[in-house]
């Protein structure tokens, strides 16, 4: 046997040959010239060994030598024992060849022909070994069969019988007729006579005869000159007469001996050929029954095969076994076929069984399901095993969201922090969660797992991997619905068909409902625990689980991601072909999801801005505005974080979803939250400025001391007074209401929010009236101290001013007055310049009341002298303080003039002038410090 690849289509041919006739190549006449060429250039092949050296047909060789070709291309002969062997040579390299040998005989050598080197030598001889092939042997050459099984073999419909292929003359005990010899012929045999040939044949019969006693019986043969005797003619009758001249006494024994020596022998050829016809009948009985082996060997081999593809998993060809198995032997009446064929059947049913066990283990992907349903059907499956692998699988998903809920409760209850439940979050809290079979990959980062703002709130926890149970699993049980209805489990694979009941649809649909119901059941317990208003019964209620702390503190920043999740979820499950209960059950929790996700952020958000007074540093940043600190910035920042935190969880709506803003209700608890979040930080700046000195003592840092004078402060305070804080509390309060507030409005209306006009009102509400707050307190304590010194300056010494001296200038407690508006001045000037005229302002008038006062209260008049000292104290506060002056001011200088007595003297009129020139000269610096344009010192 040869086998022949065809260039152009790349099929094997396979040549059979007889023994007789090895396979051969001619070279044409260019490749001949090719290979001289190529002769001249390359050493030709030499071969120096050979393993093994011998061998029967079909051993492998390896062929190791020199020069043995560059390629298999190169090789263009190969010959062993002189047998081509081409065909089945496999070239490794220069030195190594491979080689299947064929029908190679007796000793020769291994020639290598290659177009590089031509044809090659050999120092090694390869022996070829023959066998006798029979019928229970193989052999790798090709035979010719028919003399071992007959024509019999082909007729397999009539009887077998050991006489039917009996060969003639089985024993070779049958005489060869020969063609009788003419008188010359014999003549030329017997030179010396017939009758002398005829002596000497006497002879040799007499001593046959002798030898014949020790002969055995299976050595007799005939006598092959019996038929010469026959055609002696005359020479013969005289030997008979001869012989009946013998005596009676002589003749007789030698007959009777030879008789029985024959009846011998014909009983021992008896036994012997009865012998031999009772093996040929066992073998015959034998090759019989090895040919129905042969022949049925499929079904007699089927348990055998079966057992050991099932531990394959070859399940295709275990059912396609038993199908053929069942169209040609379950109607046969061969008790062998029979006995073999139930034992088979036993071997399906155990093979069904644990298909059926296998099919219900879960989690299983959905092609092996379907795979398993597909065999069942195919084995004839008592029941529905379709339908019985979705109900088993639609409890599956129950119960693999209770355990995570149990598992998940008791987490929560002992506050235990485990390795799996970590994650590490970057931009919007992501998480790494791995489980056996289901894998959830994120990215993360480098961030310590230890710190725990990191550490997610159980039941976020539970909600990650329950949404990872449901997109791994419930998709797989629609599709397997689906495929069941519209019978495509076989369908797909071209199997049979399979009986679809239509009844069962509506039962699949409520229990695709039921199991996305109990999921969001799950997740408002976890989450939503007041929304569960429609459980009346206590026992469903306690099956949902109770979770200790279903708001716990910093769990809002994990919210977004819980919407993302069920978001993601609703639009896993949009691509299916779902019931539109799932949809709105969906819907419902994913609107309430968000809903509360606001609410968390917004009300976090709202207490984080309240507790910002926490991290004031007092370092003022100055701008056009004044200064104010890093407070302002902080709300600014954490309030467009809150916001932008929310624009993919609330605020953006995605097609189908519910508009949580169309609603009046979310609409008010929206402007409600959105209000009381901005106004905390008013709340923020009122702790700022009223709590207790002793607390502000121990929490105020460094003021910056770029943006205040030294000279304001002495060495021992180095911390900011109260009144400053004050002042920087005011100008951080104005700052917010002028600037802050309306970027932040701007914020609300980008991101969609309803009545942003309404919240920007309510806030600015609440800073006005703490506007108006802090000034006056501010006022308060900075006009207190420079009111109250007045009147004790104005009678310090005794003084009466109806018993005044002449006046020599502006008395001291108007300067210690002007000075002690000067520090107010450069205290407003260096934080918030800003709040200048309206603080100053207060000042005069509060002062200018004062001085009213104490003039009018003068008991017991006023001198000349005194009238011209007061009016002269008055007129150079008035004059100093004249860019801050409004009309309660002049009313109350007015008022306080009104009650000293006129200048009637010319000469007191011109000293009033000029001690009042006087004073402007004196005082020249400090009025400048009054002056309506600050930045002009």
């Amino acid at each position: 046997m040869a086998v022949v690849v065809c260039p152009k289509s790349k099929h094997c041919v396979m040549l059979f040959t007889p023994l007789h006739f090895p396979l051969s190549f001619s070279l044409s006449e260019g490749t001949k010239h090719q290979l001289s060429m190529q002769r001249k250039l390359k050493d030709p092949p030499k071969v120096t060994g050979l393993s093994p050296k011998e061998g029967i047909p079909g051993t492998k060789v390896t062929i190791r030598g020199e020069n043995l070709g560059t390629s298999s291309k190169d090789l263009i002969g190969l010959t062993i024992c002189g047998v081509n062997c081409l065909l089945l040579a496999e070239w490794i390299s220069p030195k190594k060849i491979f080689c299947t040998t064929t029908n190679c005989k007796a000793d020769g050598p291994v020639i290598v022909t290659t177009k590089s080197g031509g044809e090659g030598t050999c120092t090694v001889s390869f022996r070829g070994l023959q066998i006798l092939p029979n019928a229970v042997k193989e052999c790798a050459i090709w035979m010719d069969e028919s003399s071992l099984f007959g024509h019999r073999l082909n007729n397999r419909t009539g009887p077998s019988s050991p006489m039917a292929s009996q060969r003639e003359d089985a024993l070779g005990l049958k005489v060869e007729t020969a063609v009788p010899l003419s008188d010359d012929e014999l003549k030329s045999l017997f030179p010396e006579g017939i009758h002398k040939g005829l002596e000497k044949h006497e002879n040799i019969v007499h001593k046959d005869d002798e030898m014949a006693e020790t002969v055995p019986a299976e050595d007799v043969q005939t006598n092959p000159f019996a038929d010469d005797m026959e055609d002696g003619g005359n020479e013969e009758e005289e030997i008979a007469e001869e012989d009946q001249e013998q005596s009676e006494e002589e003749k007789l024994p030698t007959l009777q001996h030879l008789e029985e020596t024959l009846l011998k022998s014909n009983e021992n050829a008896k036994t012997i050929f009865e012998t031999v016809l009772h093996r040929k009948d066992r073998a015959d009985s034998t090759r019989n029954a090895l040919n129905v082996l042969n022949r049925f060997k499929f079904l007699f081999h089927l348990p055998i095969t079966m057992e050991r593809n099932i531990k394959r998993g070859d399940y295709e060809v275990v059912i396609n076994d038993f199908e053929r198995a069942t169209q040609l032997f379950s109607a046969s009446q061969v008790p062998a076929f029979i006995k073999v064929y139930k034992d088979v059947e036993d071997r399906v049913v155990k093979f069904r069984d644990q298909l059926t066990q296998k099919l219900m283990q879960l989690p299983k992907s959905l092609d092996d399901q379907k795979r398993l349903i597909r065999y069942l059907i195919e084995l004839d499956a008592v029941g529905d095993p379709a339908w019985d692998c979705i109900i088993n699988q639609q409890q599956w998903i129950i119960n693999l969201l209770n355990s995570c809920k149990a598992e998940h409760i008791v987490l929560d209850k002992s506050n235990i922090e485990q390795d799996q439940h970590m994650l590490k979050v970057k931009g919007h809290h992501r998480r790494q969660y791995s489980g056996s079979g289901i894998q959830i990959k994120v990215s993360t980062t480098d961030t310590p797992s230890g710190e725990g703002k990191y550490n997610p709130p159980q039941n976020v926890a539970f909600l990650e991997e329950l949404v990872e149970l449901i997109e791994l699993s419930f998709p797989d049980l629609c599709k397997l619905g689906q495929s069941y209805f519209n019978a495509s489990i076989v369908s797909e694979a071209g199997g049979k068909g399979m009986k679809i009941d239509k009844s069962k649809e509506k039962v699949f649909r409520i229990m695709v409902t039921d199991t996305i119901q109990h999921f969001a059941n799950l997740v408002r317990a976890a989450f939503l625990p007041d929304t569960l208003t429609d459980l009346s019964n206590e026992e469903d209620r306690q099956k949902l689980g109770f979770w200790k702390d279903t708001n716990r503190e910093g769990s809002g920043a994990w919210l977004p991601q819980c919407v993302r999740n069920v978001r993601g979820i609703l639009g896993s499950l949009m691509t299916l072909e779902v019931p539109a209960n799932c949809l709105d059950v969906l819907h419902s929790l994913l609107a309430d999801l968000r809903i509360h996700c606001m609410d968390t952020l917004f009300q976090e958000a709202t207490e984080d801005i309240q507790n910002l007074y926490t991290r004031e540093t007092w370092v003022l940043q100055m701008d056009e505005h004044g200064g104010i600190s890093s407070l302002p910035t902080l709300f600014e920042s954490l309030v467009i974080d809150t916001l932008q935190h929310l624009k993919e969880a609330v605020t953006r709506t995605k097609q189908g979803e519910l508009n949580i803003f169309a609603d009046y209700d979310i609409q008010r608890l929206t402007v409600n939250l959105a209000s009381e979040m901005i106004k905390a930080f008013a709340v923020c700046l009122e702790q700022l400025a009223f709590r207790g000195e002793a607390e502000a003592d121990c929490q105020k840092p460094r003021l910056s001391e770029v943006q205040i004078p030294v000279s304001l402060f002495q060495p021992e305070d180095s911390l900011p007074s109260t009144e400053q804080c004050l002042v920087i509390v005011l100008s951080n309060n104005s700052h917010v209401s002028q600037h802050v507030i309306p970027n932040l409005m701007k914020e609300f209306k980008k991101h969609g929010y309803p009545n942003v006009q309404e919240i920007e009102n309510n806030a600015l509400e609440a800073y006005v009236e703490l506007d108006e707050k802090i000034f006056e307190a501010y006022c308060e304590q900075k006009t207190e101290p420079l009111v109250g010194a007045l009147e004790p300056g104005m009678y310090i010494g005794h003084f009466e001013w109806h018993n005044c001296p002449i006046p020599t200038g502006v008395r001291p407690y108007i300067k210690t007055a002007l000075m002690n508006a000067v520090t107010i001045h450069a205290e407003i000037n260096a934080i918030a310049p800003a709040f200048m005229l309206r603080v100053m302002t207060q000042v005069l008038e509060s002062v200018s009341e004062e001085m009213s006062r104490l003039i009018s209260c003068a008991m017991e008049g006023f001198s000349q002298t005194g009238a011209l000292q007061a009016r002269l104290d008055l007129a150079a506060l008035e004059e100093a303080l004249s860019p801050y002056r409004n009309a309660g001011t002049s009313s109350n200088f007015q008022e306080a003039l009104n009650s000293i007595p006129k200048l009637t003297h010319l000469n007191d009129q011109k000293l009033l002038q000029k001690l009042l020139a006087k004073f402007q000269d004196e005082c020249g610096f400090v009025r400048q410090c009054f002056t309506s344009d600050p930045m002009s010192l």
